[in-house]
């Protein structure tokens, strides 16, 4: 019963936070400034500062020593995760499906000064990367962690489709990406299943840690590091 309140009141909140402050700034360009970034977001790209994931995961991030590390930001958006790492000293290629999230990685790299340090490309997951060439110290990702099929480009920032299929994918070709002890980091709600949702790593050879959580009213976010780890 208390369980049932909760979920009742967070789905009121959303409703009231989404359709008077996230929707109407959907149908245009903004700017907004997050963690000494400036940042413009343009229609469809999901916005870091209205979602708790974003900023949790990036000052994770810009704490964490990555001089000389080649990092991937997978479902780049606008691109915050991906500045985070190149301030820290990463030299970061961003990749997400959403065009209008490349181009605001892009352009927000260049008026933040670190367009040297991060390359944007457009890619369904993995599938726009070579791993003949392109391989990876840290992988960072907030991804698409709710079920269900993606009906606008701005819903596959949540949507990651039927039967976790975002993660089956993601969790069978990053292997061939990653150097060897190469670290993996999601972040995740409790609002999902996690357990569920990482199953198809584990049945990849990785292992799974909570390193860092953030409890919030009515959720808490996760930050997880997998290990590839094959069998002998």
């Amino acid at each position: 019963m208390h369980t049932s309140i909760l979920k009742t009141a967070r789905r009121i909140l959303f409703l009231i936070a989404y359709y008077g402050w996230v929707k109407p700034t959907t149908s245009r360009t903004v700017s907004t400034d997050l963690l000494g970034f400036s940042i413009v977001v343009p229609p469809t790209v999901f916005h870091p500062k209205f979602y708790f994931t974003s900023k949790f995961f990036a000052e994770f991030i810009q704490a964490t020593p990555l001089h000389g590390k080649r990092i991937l930001d997978i479902g780049c958006g606008s691109g915050i995760l991906s500045l985070a790492a190149a301030r820290a000293g990463g030299r970061v290629t961003g990749i997400d499906i959403n065009p209008a999230a490349i181009a605001a990685t892009s352009e927000n790299a260049r008026q933040n000064d670190l367009a040297d340090r991060i390359c944007a490309v457009e890619s369904d997951v993995l599938d726009r990367l070579d791993p003949a060439v392109q391989t990876f110290d840290c992988v960072f990702s907030n991804p698409p962690y709710y079920g269900g099929e993606a009906k606008t480009m701005a819903e596959k920032a949540f949507k990651g489709g039927h039967a976790n299929r975002f993660m089956v994918r993601l969790a069978l070709d990053l292997p061939k990406f990653l150097l060897p002890g190469a670290t993996v980091v999601v972040v995740l709600s409790s609002d999902i299943d996690i357990q569920t949702c990482l199953l198809p790593f584990k049945e990849n050879q990785f292992t799974f840690r909570i390193i860092k959580t953030k409890r919030l009213f009515f959720e808490t976010l996760s930050l997880i590091e997998l290990r590839h780890v094959p069998s002998a």
